[in-house]
């Protein structure tokens, strides 16, 4: 069902923008000890590694997929989705990690997916998809560059004043506007830890943060949360359904 994907030039590239790890362990050594296990059938060894080389600081889709793909044969779902929520957030748009996500969610008890979008709300996540937060900066700075350079040009050549390169000084400026509004969302979005996986088993939310209140209901391993408050030990979570309350923070994790 699932295929384990070993692209060496993933894990260059994480050594390029990560931070770096022991100068004793080499990140791409550990990644092919990993995938060699996984085919040896060697699942929570396979996963385990993956994790290593995750919490070193090491992010990309191959290793999030990867440790996604080991955590679900190991029979750790809440494990499973996490990953394979973090590989998402990296190509939401990976036809492979939606099915992958899908089918772990098919194991997660009381299940509750996320609400369907109106046409204009796709438009927009597509929007958001087309660059990355650096992406929309860059353009966003090329833009208000040249738009300088042609206002410039617009007033210190005499006589020129010509009507396209004023039509030309508007379409620059609603770009720049444009790619800097979309800058600020994706990197407020690429930021937002408001939402969790749960990891253990089964977790009873109460009614307040309090050990003695009311349990409500119970969450099960791999569900996902939006987390709307907290307290030092306690997490107010809310499901897709607007069913919400409180549960001990450790029994989450924060994508």
């Amino acid at each position: 069902m699932f295929k384990s994907i070993f692209l060496a030039a993933g894990l260059l590239m994480m050594a390029c923008f990560t931070p770096a790890i022991a100068q004793d362990v080499n990140p791409q050594v550990r990644f092919d000890e990993a995938n060699n296990l996984y085919r040896q059938s060697k699942f929570t060894e396979a996963a385990n590694i993956y994790q290593q080389l995750i919490d070193a600081g090491y992010t990309a889709r191959p290793l999030y997929l990867n440790a996604g793909n080991a955590w679900y044969k190991a029979g750790k779902t809440g494990q499973a989705v996490y990953n394979y929520e973090k590989a998402l957030q990296l190509s939401p748009e990976d036809a492979a990690i939606k099915h992958n996500l899908s089918v772990a969610n098919q194991k997660v008890n009381g299940y509750v997916g996320d609400l369907p979008l109106v046409f204009f709300q796709r438009w927009w996540l597509q929007l958001q998809h087309l660059h990355s937060s650096n992406g929309w900066a860059v353009g966003a700075v090329i833009f208000i560059w040249i738009l300088i350079a042609s206002l410039i040009i617009n007033s210190q050549i005499p006589g020129l004043h010509n009507k396209y390169l004023q039509w030309a000084n508007y379409l620059f400026g609603v770009l720049f506007l444009v790619y800097l509004l979309m800058a600020i969302d994706t990197y407020s979005i690429a930021n937002n830890h408001n939402s969790g996986i749960v990891l253990t088993g089964t977790v009873k939310v109460k009614a307040a943060p309090d050990d003695n209140s009311k349990e409500l209901f119970e969450l099960h391993e791999g569900m996902k949360v939006k987390l709307v408050d907290a307290t030092s030990e306690y997490c107010k979570v809310e499901l897709n359904d607007g069913k919400n309350g409180w549960v001990s923070c450790a029994a989450i994790k924060r994508l």
